[in-house]
């Protein structure tokens, strides 16, 4: 399995303001320990821990 940034519990994706709505952006942050810039598609790191999928993923 390859595991990314975009399915750990401590990414924290970005979005803009479009329209009435939000779009999902590929960049975001992680926020364990500290806050770090990331890629949704970063490989994950040794503190990678599986995270629930978001509702644009269901």
């Amino acid at each position: 399995m390859n595991e990314t940034c975009a399915s750990c519990k401590y990414f924290r994706r970005h979005y803009v303001k479009f329209g009435r709505g939000y779009v999902p952006l590929d960049q975001g942050h992680c926020v364990h320990p500290r806050l770090k810039d990331r890629t949704a598609d970063t490989p994950a790191c040794t503190r990678y821990r599986c995270g629930e999928k978001s509702r644009q993923e269901s």
